[in-house]
């Protein structure tokens, strides 16, 4: 029998965490894929309105566990920086 994949939540802040929004829930192999999905998302964030989002952060959780926090350029950067 398969396990489903885990479920990992996306959330974005501003520094002093003032202004925040939900990103969304994805089902992803391991916390890599979750990873690399936060760094996509902020990619696509910062090519629709980079002064709103430079220096926010992105907090990745499983379940209840944080897996990582994943900053936000301070400023509009080429995409291939982003990584």
């Amino acid at each position: 029998m398969v396990s489903p994949m885990p479920i990992y939540c996306f959330s974005i802040h501003n520094a002093d965490g003032s202004d925040y929004e939900f990103g969304g829930r994805m089902a992803l192999t391991n916390d890599n894929a979750a990873r690399a999905f936060g760094k996509a998302m902020i990619r696509d964030l910062m090519r629709g309105d980079p002064p709103r989002y430079a220096g926010w952060t992105m907090d990745v959780a499983k379940g209840t566990r944080p897996v990582c926090s994943i900053p936000f350029p301070p400023e509009r950067i080429p995409s291939a920086a982003l990584g």
